[in-house]
């Protein structure tokens, strides 16, 4: 029955996440069902978006993503940026690290997440986004920062991790430009 349950819940993931390579996640129901629970439990940690505007929020944990170099994970953000109503030519940027051809909110957002993940202090950044966006907003692209980074370190953890190369918005592949 948990099997079962388990991999519905993949399914549907998919169904939510498009189509990405899951097979870190069919290992863990097969071998660590339980750990397969708590895994999915991180979107609920992280708690979505209801302070900033959606490229702004994607763009944080797209960037964090990058920083871990995870391919497929990186493509995930994707996608629901996509979803989420993000448009394509941005993300195709922020992708590719043209961040002179975003709008500076999303380039500034992008850029903390990238240094939050590689474990600078941002003081300045990060009091342009608590200026703009509040605390809560502020806590809410550390929250996406942090679960961005999550994913890709378990996979990786795993043996599941894949090189950020490309990815595909809107049908179109994208090289990526690896974090530096």
């Amino acid at each position: 029955m948990t099997r079962w349950l388990l991999t519905k819940l993949l399914e549907w993931g998919k169904t939510q996440i498009g189509d990405v390579n899951m097979d870190y996640a069919y290992h863990l129901r097969d071998v660590a069902p339980s750990r397969l629970w708590r895994f999915s439990l991180i979107r609920v940690v992280e708690g979505g978006r209801k302070h900033t505007p959606a490229e702004v929020y994607h763009a944080a944990g797209m960037a964090a993503a990058m920083v871990e170099d995870c391919g497929p994970c990186v493509q995930i953000h994707v996608n629901l940026a996509l979803k989420d109503g993000v448009s394509g030519d941005v993300l195709r940027s922020l992708a590719a690290h043209k961040l002179d051809k975003v709008p500076a909110h999303v380039a500034l957002a992008f850029n903390y997440g990238d240094a939050v993940s590689k474990g600078v202090m941002a003081d300045e950044m990060r009091d342009q986004i608590s200026a703009k966006w509040g605390e809560q907003g502020l806590i809410e692209l550390a929250f996406t920062i942090a679960a961005a980074r999550f994913y890709p370190a378990l996979k990786r953890g795993m043996g599941y991790a894949h090189t950020c190369e490309r990815v595909v918005v809107e049908d179109r592949v994208t090289p990526t430009a690896k974090a530096a």
